[in-house]
């Protein structure tokens, strides 16, 4: 653990403010949840997430699409893939902070845990109460159109365990 050298008084409601350029750097925006953990002396605020608390019913719900269907799905939790944890490329990254749902209908390349994959591409950005989730990515050969539906189903499955 490192210090950063700032110190802050906590005021009257017991409020601490974290510095502008801390939160830049972690990418924390007004209204994340953070879970408080106490560790003998030291409070300890850990970035709460609704969708890392269900990754194993996140999984399940993935590799039963996986096994009907012959597609590579991918869920995105705070810039990461959720099953390796491994970053997200910034292409991907631009494309799921425009919060709109992506369609690439020719078969093409993209890098996915620097594995290169092959197929027509669906990105559908999770949103839930304004705030931006994360995303499932599905690249598949089928037609476009079977590939967004089952984007859209798995989606949907996943809010509901929200």
């Amino acid at each position: 653990m490192k210090t950063t050298g700032i110190v802050r008084k906590i005021d009257e409601l017991g409020r601490i403010v974290l510095p502008k350029e801390l939160r830049k750097n972690l990418n924390i925006h007004t209204g994340d949840d953070f879970q408080i953990t106490v560790e003998e002396e030291k409070i300890i605020l850990e970035r709460y997430s609704r969708l890392i608390n269900i990754e194993n019913e996140i999984l399940k719900i993935i590799n039963i699409f996986k096994s009907i269907y012959n597609y590579n799905i991918y869920v995105v939790y705070n810039n990461k893939f959720i099953c390796n944890k491994n970053n997200v490329s910034i292409d991907i990254l631009n494309i799921i902070q425009q919060r709109k749902l992506y369609i690439n209908e020719q078969i093409s390349e993209i890098f996915i845990n620097n594995e290169k994959v092959i197929g027509k591409i669906v990105i559908n950005p999770i949103v839930l109460d304004s705030d931006l989730l994360g995303a499932i990515i599905i690249i598949g050969k089928d037609d476009i159109l079977n590939i967004e539906v089952v984007s859209k189903i798995i989606k949907e499955l996943i809010k509901k365990n929200l």
